[in-house]
């Protein structure tokens, strides 16, 4: 006869499994204490890393100012001289005064130095805006500089077409064949002075080049040359070139005035020696 109760057999575990179930146990106790306190702790990153910003912005903001007013003029505004070319200036035109000197541009920072420095000789500047000019006559200076306004029929933007004209006649502006070669006829209301005198330093300081749409110094580099090599003065004439470290500076300074010639450099100075040298019909020797 079959029993009259039903006995379930007792499911034992051994020490292993219960380890085992135990760990399982603690470690999904564990998963949701992270999942319940990740969000908070994310929430206090983020709004960390918030407020570290706006400390960064705040720091660089209060302290912008005093570090702009800190840098030297010539690095708040790039077209002026620093002190170590403004020496260099001096240097040069105390070694040769009393000279005729020959400026392209007309900067207040040292125009009446240099009429200065040059007593009892010739300074004159070519200047093309109006606004520097009555700077410059309304000072005490106004009597010892001599001043010539000039027009600049050129723009910073055709440099490049200009330099391939300058190549392609290179005999024609040589010779300043004007039916031939673009560059004499780029700068208008030229004073006749400017080509009678035999000039013993020609600076090249203006006009504006440092945006596309302004004159740029192509042509006053190329007549910076033509009358330097007219001069033919037995110790050469001085070129002295500003501005050195932009591209039209550099590429018209190397086409007609040449490499061989640089003497000296300080800062964006380039300072080259014009010797004329006979059955010549180019800038530069190929």
């Amino acid at each position: 006869m079959p029993p009259s109760e039903i006995a379930f057999p007792l499911l034992l575990f051994s020490p292993k499994t219960r380890l085992k179930k135990t760990l399982i146990h603690k470690y999904y106790r564990a998963m949701k204490f992270t999942k319940r306190n990740i969000i908070p702790l994310l929430v206090f990153i983020l709004s960390f890393a918030s407020i570290l910003r706006l400390v960064k912005i705040s720091v660089i903001t209060s302290y912008s100012s005093p570090i702009f007013f800190a840098l030297s003029p010539a690095e708040q505004h790039p077209h002026l001289l620093t002190e170590k070319e403004i020496k260099f200036l001096y240097n040069l035109v105390s070694r040769k005064s009393p000279c005729n000197i020959l400026v392209f541009g007309l900067e207040t920072q040292y125009s009446a130095q240099i009429s200065t420095i040059n007593k009892g000789g010739i300074t004159v500047f070519l200047e093309d805006k109006p606004e520097k000019i009555k700077t410059i006559n309304a000072t005490d200076h106004a009597n010892t500089i001599r001043i010539y306004k000039v027009e600049y029929q050129t723009v910073a933007r055709d440099a490049y077409k200009l330099l391939k004209h300058a190549r392609r006649n290179q005999k024609n502006c040589y010779s300043q064949d004007s039916q031939r070669c673009k560059f004499m006829s780029l700068v208008t209301n030229m004073p006749k002075e400017v080509y009678e005198v035999k000039w013993d330093l020609v600076i090249v300081d203006g006009p504006e080049g440092h945006k596309p749409e302004s004159q740029g110094r192509m042509a006053a580099i190329y007549l910076a040359s033509v009358l330097a090599r007219r001069s033919k003065k037995k110790n050469g004439t001085h070129v002295l070139v500003h501005d050195v470290d932009r591209m039209i500076e550099k590429w018209f300074s190397w086409e007609f005035l040449c490499d061989m010639n640089l003497v000296s450099s300080k800062g964006k100075f380039w300072d080259f020696n014009i010797l004329t040298k006979p059955n010549t019909t180019t800038f530069c020797p190929t």
